[in-house]
């Protein structure tokens, strides 16, 4: 993972597709196992070794493929490595 990379101090910053857009017509595409909610990336990493900052799923704007507008999701998360 990623997360391994991050330096003491380092802050570590995923922001991705949510596997609730899977379902909104916006055509994404691919395997569910590679959309993650905030919370399953969180509960990842190991509260001794990081400060979750944010682990949201935050909704913004978009088209979808029949030019209606919906509320997709992205996933993020901030976490701070600890020293």
């Amino acid at each position: 993972m990623l997360a391994a990379a991050v330096r003491p101090g380092g802050t570590l910053l995923v922001v991705a597709h949510h596997p609730d857009d899977l379902h909104a017509n916006v055509g994404r595409t691919g395997r569910l196992d590679m959309f993650w909610s905030a919370e399953e990336l969180a509960a990842s990493l190991d509260p001794r070794d990081w400060e979750i900052l944010v682990a949201a799923a935050i909704g913004r704007s978009a088209t979808d493929l029949d030019g209606r507008p919906v509320t997709v999701k992205d996933t993020v998360l901030r976490a701070v490595r600890r020293s």
